[in-house]
């Protein structure tokens, strides 16, 4: 018992010197739409590369989602998605990567949602949600993203999830990630990425 209690301390250890280490993105709720509204105008970047173990893929983000694209901007330029992993595997739906519990940011957005425009097909880069029972709003995480990879099977999302932008070159590469082996929907081994500004 006292060897697992030691174990589990130096593994707690080691998860907060790793999230001390990254630098702190936080913004307070009243903030928000302020802040990102504003970082928007002196940054009007789209298009991002994910770079993998297993390849490269771009993705174009969506001008239509605005406080989405900004805030996807501002984590990236800030580091925040350097040596994340896609954490989970949904059986021929999506992927998802971003920032698990140990990394979640402490803000949401406000969704923005247009079925007219954005739907989840294949290859549309999304933003996740948290529980109901936790996000009874149905806002947004402010890090947490999944890729879909079967059309069909993400038309329930639509309506329900901001789509922020789309796979552009490299679908291949998620198709990859996706087909992973994983329990659960974890992958047995994590595909680690990074994103960098493209233009």
């Amino acid at each position: 018992m006292k060897r697992k209690l030691y174990q589990y301390g130096i593994l707690l250890g080691l998860l907060m010197s790793v999230s001390a280490c990254r630098k702190d993105m936080r913004l307070f709720d009243k903030d928000v739409r302020s802040t990102l509204e504003e970082f928007a105008k002196q940054n009007p970047e789209t298009k991002l590369q994910v770079t993998t173990r297993l390849g490269n893929f771009t993705i174009q983000l969506y001008e239509g989602t605005p406080l989405h694209r900004a805030n996807f901007v501002r984590l990236v330029k800030g580091g925040y998605y350097t040596d994340l992993f896609f954490y989970r595997v949904v059986y021929e739906t999506a992927i998802q990567g971003g920032a698990e519990w140990m990394y979640r940011l402490d803000y949401d957005l406000p969704t923005e949602v247009d079925t007219s425009k954005f739907r989840h097909k294949r290859g549309a880069v999304a933003m996740a949600q948290y529980d109901p029972s936790m996000n009874p709003e149905g806002n947004t995480s402010a890090s947490e993203f999944f890729i879909i990879t079967n059309a069909e099977e993400a038309r329930k999302f639509d309506g329900i999830y901001t789509v922020v932008g789309e796979v552009t070159e490299g679908m291949d590469v998620v198709d990859k990630i996706k087909e992973a082996r994983a329990f659960n929907e974890k992958p047995v081994d994590p595909v680690k990425f990074s994103i960098r500004i493209l233009e």
